[in-house]
């Protein structure tokens, strides 16, 4: 074994000792089944928990790839909340968060959160799609739509709740007063992604052997309900204890 491979080793070992107690912690105990959340306020705690943990987590999201959550609060909208990634604020409605201990490793110890659809701001004009063009999309073409789909609608908020083109970030300025000079964007203006069309996110373990495989970024999770994922990653579990 390798300096490398024997540090990255020991870091895993710590991380998914952390893991385990930061399980605890959220729960009050270690849970030796599943347990689902779907009290809003409840969820926003645990999540919150989850990115202020010490215990490194990464969370896969619906529209394929991933962050790592740093924390999450209530929206300045009613009825979502907010997810933090570093810089990344995204919007989503919370309709349950499971956690799942599969096996005896925390290593496959997950949360799935699980969003509704909602409004989407109006910012943005709606794309009428051609139906016609449908019949000569590849299967390729359709798995890309259907990832794009997730993807929501990221807007400059301004305000609190109030929102407008993203487009006035890069630029950095609102436009022009009637003597032609720039008008500032407001001292808190940030971006913010609205996932509209709801989706799931999992979030593992930050040096997981699921977050090791790059094609689990396509977002798989997403396509297929909680208890099917479950057993998605029990079978996996399986296959790698015998």
């Amino acid at each position: 074994m390798s300096d490398y491979q024997k540090a990255y080793h020991e870091e895993k070992q710590k991380q998914l000792v952390l893991w385990e107690d930061m399980i605890s912690k959220v729960f009050g105990e270690k849970p030796i089944d599943s347990v689902k959340v779907t009290e809003r306020n409840r969820m926003i705690d645990i999540l919150e928990m989850v990115g202020k943990s010490k215990a490194l987590n990464h969370t896969f999201m619906s529209s394929g790839g991933g962050l790592d959550l740093s924390g999450a609060r209530f929206s300045n909208e009613q009825g979502l909340a907010e997810l933090n990634f570093g810089g990344s604020d995204l919007l989503v409605r919370p309709d349950s968060l499971s956690f799942h201990p599969i096996g005896d490793s925390p290593e496959w110890w997950y949360f799935r959160l699980d969003t509704l659809p909602f409004e989407e701001s109006g910012v943005y004009e709606k794309q009428d799609e051609d139906s016609a063009e449908e019949v000569f999309k590849t299967t390729s073409d359709k798995e890309l739509e259907w990832i794009m789909s997730y993807y929501g609608e990221e807007v400059l908020e301004v305000e609190p709740g109030k929102y407008i083109d993203r487009a006035y970030w890069d630029i950095n300025h609102l436009g022009y007063d009637e003597n032609g000079d720039e008008i500032p964007l407001p001292e808190h203006a940030r971006v913010v992604s609205r996932k509209y069309n709801g989706g799931a996110f999992v979030i593992f373990p930050k040096l997981s052997a699921y977050n090791q495989v790059s094609s689990t970024y396509d977002a798989r999770h997403n396509k297929v309900n909680d208890e099917e994922f479950k057993s998605y990653i029990s079978e996996i579990v399986k296959e790698l204890i015998k």
